[in-house]
């Protein structure tokens, strides 16, 4: 294999593995977990309740759309890492360039757990909605609204 190729093959597994970590990269900030329970809640009218019902119903369906975003950010990641270690391998770079492959399976690793963790943080936020939801039914409900 020429010098040009493997150099070649060694820019495209770098390029790949930089593309894996701004795949699981976001501008976004950390997903803050929701309050079940508002000191005010009792005191809400049933328009404001009818609203706030309405809010979690929305939350929830736009926090498991982001989990499934973030899963697949996840999977992405882990593809784009494999691509990588395999183009290195193939052209040679992976016996060439020592810690080649320990730097790829750390920032694919490092990717999949950002991905996973902000999957199971906008799940526990669906289930605090769907809790608050609840709560706010049973106010609801209580009032014969």
């Amino acid at each position: 294999m020429t010098k040009t190729r493997i150099t070649a093959f060694g820019l495209t597994a770098a390029m790949a593995l930089m593309a894996a970590g701004c795949a699981t990269t976001s501008s976004e900030p950390a997903t803050a977990l929701l309050q079940v329970n508002s000191p005010g809640d009792a005191d809400m009218s049933c328009e404001q309740l009818s609203a706030e019902i309405g809010r979690m119903d929305q939350m929830m369906g736009a926090d498991m759309q982001a989990a499934a975003n973030a899963e697949a950010r996840g999977s992405a990641a882990a593809a784009g890492t494999s691509a990588a270690i395999n183009a290195a391998a193939y052209s040679g770079a992976l016996g060439r360039v020592p810690g080649l492959g320990f730097a790829a399976n750390a920032a694919g690793g490092h990717a999949q757990a950002q991905a996973q963790a902000e999957a199971e943080r906008r799940e526990e936020n669906v289930r605090r909605a769907e809790l608050r939801r609840t709560s706010l039914m049973g106010i609801y409900q209580g009032r014969d609204c």
